[in-house]
């Protein structure tokens, strides 16, 4: 906001003051000059206003915060959102084009995969359609025009229990330490006997373990499809979660987080882990793939596994469990 006021001198003083930004003010002997050069200011003010860089910490606390809760996938849009405020840096979103778009795609390919590089298209779509309806930018959905890279081929490869086996002895060397085990092994145990989702895991606190009733409660704000749901329990998940919560039965303990790892340290962990165990094409996500896939081998059906798995979609629920024929054959016997 501008304020321009006549001195004693005879002179114009004009003073801008924008939120966020260090007030500017300017002396001038005509008030013509002055209302200029506040127009200017304000200008230049709202121009660095309509970046990647300015309107992220706006689009996540708008987009993907409910009731002062960060939604599930929170981490993984901020880190693409930074991703594409490297590239595009302080270049207003108006002055984004196709052409930028399309020399991202390009440069981006070269150190990431192409399911990587077209979720960070896909949000930077949603987040100029966003600046545009909510926030009065003037900008278009200049990714439209951009053919994206082709979908990946979903992951299919699952972990045997020996893969599993090798990957918490390599694990449990990490420092950082709860009841004995690193929170790494901790976390990976959980993954494989539950399905959760890394984020889902790290977000627990005591409060959502209903030892009795042998379920974790979700709520809506920590699940990727934003609806609340409970995760039953097998006999080692709920032994860990106990052995786990010793020592928190105090009502300032049960909010406070089990885990104190950040979602990449966990992902690093689990990486290090396979590199070290020769073990290839796997990432922290493929637990909730076995995990699936060994439930339904049991013979749980669709129902019961949507239970676990928190899919509403039976299509998705398919990507995730990667039955062998041989064992359906026996469970027709």
């Amino acid at each position: 906001m501008a304020t321009i006021r006549k001195l004693p001198s005879g002179k114009w003083n004009a003073q801008v003051r924008i939120k966020g930004h260090p007030t500017q003010t300017k002396t001038f002997f005509t008030i013509e000059e002055a209302e200029q050069w506040s127009s200017d200011c304000e200008k230049k003010f709202k121009k660095s206003e309509s970046t990647i860089k300015a309107l992220s910490p706006v689009y996540l606390e708008e987009v993907l915060t409910k009731n002062g809760k960060q939604r599930g996938g929170y981490d993984s849009i901020r880190n693409r959102l930074m991703n594409l405020d490297r590239f595009f840096d302080s270049t207003p979103l108006e002055k984004i084009t196709s052409e930028n778009v399309a020399t991202y795609k390009v440069e981006r390919l070269k150190k990431a995969a192409n399911s990587t590089v077209r979720l960070e298209l896909q949000l930077l779509s949603r987040f100029l359609r966003w600046a545009a309806s909510e926030k009065g930018v003037a900008c278009n959905d200049v990714v439209k025009p951009v053919r994206l890279p082709e979908a990946g081929k979903p992951r299919d490869k699952i972990l045997t229990p020996m893969q599993y086996k090798m990957i918490l002895e390599r694990v449990d060397t990490c420092r950082s330490r709860l009841q004995g085990m690193s929170e790494a092994k901790a976390i990976i145990i959980l993954a494989w006997e539950t399905a959760m989702r890394r984020g889902e895991i790290l977000a627990l606190t005591p409060a959502m373990i209903d030892f009795r009733q042998r379920v974790i409660h979700l709520a809506d704000h920590q699940t990727k499809n934003a609806e609340a749901r409970d995760v039953p329990l097998s006999s080692t998940a709920l032994d860990l979660l106990k052995s786990l919560c010793e020592g928190r039965e105090e009502e300032r303990y049960r909010y406070t987080k089990l885990f104190s790892l950040r979602p990449y340290s966990v992902s690093q962990a689990f990486r290090r882990a396979c590199k070290e165990s020769r073990i290839e094409g796997v990432c922290f996500h493929s637990l909730r793939h076995t995990c699936i896939t060994r439930y339904a081998e049991k013979g749980l059906n669709t129902i019961q596994l949507q239970c676990i798995s928190g899919h509403k979609d039976i299509t998705m629920l398919a990507r995730y469990s990667h039955i062998k024929a041989s064992s359906v054959a026996a469970l027709m016997e």
